[in-house]
C-alpha cells in the first residue's frame, strides 16, 4: 500500500510541475515578439509564449526582445501550457544569427535589418529600430519591394524589415528597397518542419502556427 501511495504522490507532483527546457533555433515570431516558433534540437517544433514580464538574457546581460531574429539560437525554460506548447519562465539567446550591431553603429553596409518603429505623421519617412536601442531615420519616398512600390502606410509596428539604400547623413538612410521579412522563415527551418509530412499536413500546420502567432501575450 505504501508503494502504491508513494507512486501516486510522485505522479501527482509530476503532473503539477511540467517543467521543460528547450534548446533550439528561432524560426518564426510575431511582431510583438511574445510568441515564437522554435525548432527544437531534440524534437518537433515548439510554440513558445514569451510574456513581456519575462526578461531575455544574452551573455548574462539583459537583451532587447526586438533584437531577436529568425535563426538565433536560444535556450528556454518553461512550463507546458494548454493553449501553447511552452510558457517561458526564462529565455536566453545563446548565439545571434549575425552581428547587425556593428552595421548599426559604424554604418558599414548599405543594407540594414531592423523593426519598423514609427511613421513621421503622414509622410514617407519612418524610424527603423536597430539592435541595442539604436534608431535611424529612413526616407522611403523612392523605395520598392518584391511587389513594387512600398508605402510606409502599409507597414506595421514591429515589422521586421531589410532596408537597402544610401546614407545621406549620419542618421538618414535614403531607401531604394524595403523587403518586409516579418513572416519569413530560414530555409533550414522550413526543410526540417516539412520532413516526413504528407500532402495536406504542411498547409494545415502552417495555418495553425499562423493562428498562434496572430495572437499576443499583452
Amino acid at each position: 500500500m505504501k508503494t502504491i501511495t508513494f507512486s501516486l504522490t510522485l505522479a501527482f507532483f509530476a503532473a503539477q510541475s511540467p517543467a521543460v527546457s528547450v534548446d533550439g533555433t528561432v524560426c518564426r515570431m510575431n511582431r510583438s515578439v511574445d510568441r515564437l516558433i522554435i525548432s527544437s534540437d531534440n524534437g518537433p517544433r515548439v510554440r513558445v509564449a514569451l510574456g513581456h514580464s519575462v526578461p531575455i538574457q544574452y551573455r548574462s546581460h539583459t537583451y532587447d526582445r526586438a533584437d531577436l531574429r529568425p535563426g538565433d539560437r536560444v535556450h528556454v525554460d518553461g512550463d507546458r501550457g494548454e493553449s501553447v506548447g511552452l510558457r517561458a519562465r526564462q529565455f536566453a539567446v545563446t548565439m545571434r544569427v549575425d552581428d547587425a550591431l556593428v552595421d548599426s553603429i559604424f554604418r558599414s553596409h548599405r543594407m540594414m535589418t531592423g523593426r519598423f518603429a514609427v511613421r513621421e505623421a503622414k509622410t514617407e519617412f519612418f524610424s527603423l529600430h536597430l539592435p541595442s536601442e539604436h534608431y535611424v531615420r529612413v526616407d522611403a519616398k523612392s523605395a520598392y519591394g518584391p511587389n513594387g512600390r512600398v508605402r510606409v502606410g502599409s507597414l506595421k509596428p514591429g515589422d521586421l524589415l531589410e532596408v537597402r539604400g544610401t546614407w545621406m547623413s549620419k542618421n538618414l538612410l535614403q531607401a531604394s528597397s524595403i523587403n518586409v521579412i516579418t513572416d519569413h522563415e530560414p530555409s533550414f527551418c522550413v526543410t526540417e518542419a516539412r520532413r516526413g509530412e504528407v500532402s495536406g499536413e504542411t498547409s494545415a500546420r502552417e495555418a495553425d502556427e499562423q493562428k498562434f502567432l496572430d495572437k499576443s501575450e499583452n
